[in-house]
């Protein structure tokens, strides 16, 4: 396919879409008079990418400014790549800031918060001395940091955030989701974890209520987080994974929450909806949350016992959250055990 080379003025941004190069990159400043119009072949571009991806896609934002009306068309970009992930292949975008731009961070912040896509978001200072000395964890210490968190409190993205510090992968319930449609014939993941003894595994059972005689679909789901927990240090995203993971060597549970007005704040923010459906929305998801953990670990949500961390977001940035949790895990891992059933 044709690529497309658009030199950056001073409205519009620098765009570089090159597959035979594996060259995805947005850069500078976005203020067109017609943003519809300007964007409007690069998403036709993206639409007909996806018929036929890389195997691996990475998509680099490094902007300026960008104005209300382009940040409609680069969320229309990402959602296409969101498809192009929930169907089995790798992609990533990395949202490059300027040191000091809190703006164009949190506008980061805002958008993985929208898309079910890897994201890292890094600032220029960051990229110069990209491996800090305070996250020094090793690649052979396999581990699971489990994340648990009040709708509202911004727990996925410290759980996001953390992944990209540690450089380790990060999974929610959706993200397992697509990994088993991905190995759909492929039996390969499957065959790493036909030994079904390991008591994580009945742990991870247990939260998706998987009776295998009837439900393969979810007994496949439980054997990828069970493969993902023996072959990789991860994060696991979900309100009953403190208990999926209760027995595995390696694990750490930590607790997201926050008051309840910093809650529909950032609610009503992120979703742009009002307070009174920012403040139903959250009773509804407290209350099913509460009822599944209960039914399915036979704890109350909140037993503060159940995790290793609890973090109240009221006085924390992302950054703030992440720095300790990944102090704690050093701390932690002169106790991490030796995976031994390893392939």
């Amino acid at each position: 396919m044709e690529k497309i080379i658009i030199k950056g003025e001073s409205d519009i941004p620098t765009v570089k879409l090159d597959r035979q190069n594996n060259i995805f990159e947005i850069s500078g400043r976005s203020m067109p008079a017609d943003a519809r119009q300007f964007y409007n072949p690069i998403l036709k571009w993206f639409d007909e990418y996806s018929l036929e991806p890389l195997p691996m896609t990475e998509l680099v934002f490094k902007m300026n400014y960008y104005n209300t009306a382009s940040a409609k068309q680069i969320l229309e970009i990402v959602i296409r790549l969101e498809d192009i992930y929930k169907s089995g292949h790798q992609v990533r975008v990395t949202w490059i800031y300027a040191a000091g731009e809190t703006d164009m961070r949190d506008n980061g912040y805002e958008l993985s918060s929208i898309v079910e896509v890897p994201m890292i978001i890094i600032s220029t200072d960051e990229i110069d001395n990209h491996q800090s000395p305070k996250n020094d964890i090793k690649k052979n210490e396999t581990f699971v940091v489990t994340i648990s968190r009040e709708l509202g409190a911004g727990g996925k993205m410290v759980g996001r955030k953390l992944a990209e510090i540690l450089q380790i992968n990060y999974y929610d319930y959706t993200d397992i989701e697509a990994l088993s449609n991905k190995y759909d014939s492929d039996d390969d993941i499957i065959k790493k974890t036909e030994d079904n003894s390991k008591p994580w595994l009945e742990g991870i059972k247990k939260i998706f209520n998987i009776n295998s005689n009837n439900n393969p679909i979810l007994e496949k789901q439980s054997k990828i987080l069970d493969s993902i927990a023996r072959n990789e240090s991860c994060i696991v995203a979900g309100q009953g994974a403190f208990y999926a993971f209760r027995d595995y060597p390696n694990h750490i549970n930590i607790f997201i929450c926050a008051s309840i007005e910093n809650r529909i704040t950032r609610l009503m923010t992120r979703e742009k909806i009002s307070r009174t459906t920012a403040m139903e929305a959250i009773s509804q998801a407290s209350l099913e949350r509460d009822m599944y953990v209960a039914e399915n670990t036979g704890s109350p949500r909140h037993d503060t016992r159940n995790y290793d961390l609890v973090l109240n977001m009221d006085n924390f940035s992302i950054e703030d959250a992440v720095e300790v949790i990944t102090t704690y895990i050093n701390l932690r891992k002169k106790y991490f055990s030796i995976i031994a059933d390893k392939d």
